[in-house]
């Protein structure tokens, strides 16, 4: 009785030291609305993005929040608003890393571990291990971040934004980059069923650790699966998709392609294993009239 009621107590204490690492953040989605508490993990690797979900405590003491990584705009771990200087170094699109230090950099957010470790892939694809304590904010949609936080000054590149806060790259175009390792990536904009969109794409994406597993936008035919977004499309293969709604394919199309329903455009890649992803494509969307 005696050592059951010592491993017990031990349990509790390694749980309550578990819980006690985790810091807090503020995960601002993309519609603006704000979920703050202690950085939940789970499974073995005790990763916080499982399966494209994030998930943060409650300080209500009720369920934890969870919602998928492409609806983050910003994981804010400091609060306030931030300085317009930090916010004119934000690029068009990708994510981009701010520290307390007043450095920053470019590259992929990838996971946090253990509540209070930031993995991030650097723009040379090096994994870092950053401590959340040192960080101020990382913003994974740069487009939804500067309507938050009503920001409409030059971006990083000099180039004027307004609150879609994507690059003019021709009259009614934007530009925007889509991870491979992220689920669906935010589009930049916002459509009614029926509006005519025409996608130019360039750049390939990695589906996989090894030598060939590579594609361009139209994908590869090396592997097609009943569990990717679009079972009989091939891999890694340029998609769309309206909100949560039902995936289309895009690929190399060069000819307009009418939504099929209202609301925020979502662009992924045609995969079921994000985790072993890389590289992104660029995307240029035009609206026809």
């Amino acid at each position: 009785m005696r050592s059951r009621l010592l491993a017990t107590v031990a349990f509790v204490a390694c749980s309550l030291a578990a819980l006690a690492a985790a810091e807090r953040a503020t995960f601002i989605l993309t519609d603006g609305e704000r979920k703050s508490g202690q950085i939940a993990f789970h499974g073995g690797d005790r990763e916080n993005v499982i399966n494209g979900q994030v998930a943060v405590g409650n300080d209500t003491g009720g369920p934890e929040f969870n919602f998928p990584l492409s609806q983050v705009a910003v994981i804010d771990f400091v609060g306030g608003t931030p300085a317009q200087t930090e916010l004119a170094q934000v690029p068009p699109s990708g994510h981009f890393m701010t520290l307390k230090t007043g450095q920053s950099q470019g590259g992929t957010f990838v996971n946090i571990i253990d509540g209070n470790t930031v993995i991030w892939k650097n723009t040379s694809g090096e994994t870092q291990r950053y401590n959340v304590t040192d960080l101020k904010r990382i913003y994974l949609n740069p487009d939804s971040a500067r309507t938050v936080f009503n920001y409409s000054g030059p971006s990083a590149t000099g180039a004027a934004v307004g609150t879609s806060g994507q690059t003019n790259t021709q009259a009614g175009a934007i530009q925007v980059q889509v991870q491979a390792n992220q689920a669906w990536n935010d589009g930049g904009i916002t459509v009614k069923k029926g509006d005519r969109l025409q996608f130019s794409t360039t750049g390939q994406v990695n589906f996989g650790p090894n030598p060939g597993m590579t594609a361009g936008p139209q994908g590869s035919d090396m592997f097609r699966k009943p569990t990717f977004p679009l079972p009989n499309g091939p891999v890694g293969a340029l998609l769309g998709r309206i909100g949560t709604g039902a995936p289309f394919a895009i690929g190399n199309n060069p000819n307009p392609i009418s939504m099929p329903g209202n609301g925020r455009l979502m662009l992924g890649v045609n995969d079921d294993e994000l985790s072993d992803n890389s590289g992104a494509y660029t995307v240029t969307i035009t609206k026809v009239r």
